[in-house]
Parts: structure tokens; sequence; C-alpha cells
């Protein structure tokens, strides 16, 4: 509660937590260190929650409309106006920058995996994937702004390719 200020999200995360406790049981020693296990456990799986809260909050804003299954073929090219725009923005970012984000989005490795491959620690990987998503939001609202015609309607697969872990 102290992390996510909700009940139901607390109750969440203490069942996950309690989940990985029992699916380590074998590997674990019931000692006086399965407190500070068991809150770090805890901390780590809220503040994953508080990030990926965070990155949902960033691209669910009202100016992005979701394509769904009953859309009309203008939404739908709406939709890969708007994938095509973000992956020329993924293009044009620093190459750090942009190395990371198509690691983590395409290539689907972890922020750990990335840091050590890249020699920089997590908390860099985790900014630098934050600026990449804030770089394409400002970008697509700026074109919106610019052009009337441009309309941001973001295909699902997208905006879950977007805010992966």
């Amino acid at each position: 509660m102290q992390y996510v200020k909700s009940a139901e999200d607390a109750d969440e995360i203490v069942n996950d937590t309690f989940l990985v406790v029992w699916n380590k049981k074998e590997e674990l020693l019931l000692d006086d260190s399965i407190k500070n296990y068991l809150y770090t456990i805890v901390r780590n799986k809220s503040l994953n929650f508080l990030k990926k809260k965070k990155m949902e909050a960033i691209l669910m804003e009202p100016e992005f409309e979701i394509a769904s299954a009953d859309t009309s073929a203008v939404e739908h090219l709406q939709a890969r106006e708007t994938e095509q725009a973000v992956f020329e923005i993924i293009e044009k970012l620093p190459p750090k920058c942009k190395q990371i984000f198509v690691l983590s989005r395409k290539e689907g490795m972890p922020n750990k995996e990335i840091a050590a491959l890249m020699q920089l620690s997590e908390k860099t990987i985790e900014n630098q994937i934050t600026i990449a998503i804030r770089v394409i939001k400002d970008s697509l609202n700026r074109r919106q702004q610019a052009d009337s015609s441009f309309k941001i309607v973001m295909m699902p697969w997208l905006l879950a390719w977007l805010m992966m872990n």
C-alpha cells in the first residue's frame, strides 16, 4: 500500500510475491533473511508496477485512438500511417537511444541483459526507453498539430509493443 496506494493492486503484488516464493521453495533457506527476501520482492514488484503504470499513462492520453476490428478502412489507413510515422521517428532517435529501444522492443531483451551488453546501468536503460517513448509521443503530437489530416490511430499490437517491459 505504501508504494501503490491501492488495496487491490497491493493484494495482487503480495499474491504474486507468495507465488514467486512458492515456486522457489526448494531453493530457499528459511532463516532470518526470509523477511528481507519477501520485502525485496514486494518492493521490486511494486516499483515495476508503478513503472508500467507510468508508461501506460504516457501512451494512453486522449490524443491516442486505438483501432479495433470494428474500425473503418479510413481508420485502418490512419493506423498504418501512424505506424509508419513511429518507425520513422525511431530511425531518427540518437544512436544509443535507438539501439536500446530496438533491443528492448524489437529483440525483446530484458533491461538487465541490455545493460550488461552495453555496459550501462539498468536505470540508464530504463531512462533511454522512457526518453524514446516520450520522443515518439511528442513527435506524433507535433505532426498531428502541424498536419490537420494526420490522426494518431494506434493498432493494438503497436501500442502493446511500445508499452512492453
